[in-house]
């Protein structure tokens, strides 16, 4: 794909995000990102396995930090919280398909920073 194909896939999502919302019955977590303005709060349900099957975000931001999260909790549904916390920023990169400053990628990594402050009771 093309650098445009991907800018416009950044846009769309974060215009109409797919996983934004709440969840009121599973684990949560949330943090900023002070420099850009963003805040994001993650909650997921997870299956009697341990595998996420339902993640949700509430908050705002940059269109990158955005369209970050919203394809990062696509990517990890039906994995466990163990496995989700393995991935990398350069995965995340590599989902939105473009290049990004420094200060870019503290945004796109967000969700992610957030996931990893999930705690359950298999870790």
């Amino acid at each position: 794909m093309d650098r445009q194909i991907y800018q416009e896939e950044i846009i769309e999502r974060y215009k109409r995000p797919r996983n934004k919302g709440e969840i009121k019955d599973g684990v949560v977590a949330e943090e900023a990102n002070f420099l850009c303005g963003d805040r994001l709060r993650i909650g997921i349900k997870m299956d009697k396995q341990g595998k996420i099957v339902l993640a949700k975000f509430e908050g705002g931001g940059c269109a990158v930090s955005m369209a970050a999260v919203d394809m990062f909790l696509d990517r990890i549904i039906g994995i466990t919280i163990s496995e989700a916390k393995k991935i990398t920023g350069k995965e995340i990169e590599k989902m939105l398909g473009v290049e990004l400053s420094m200060s870019r990628k503290k945004c796109a990594y967000l969700g992610l920073e957030v996931l990893r402050k999930i705690k359950t009771g298999d870790e």
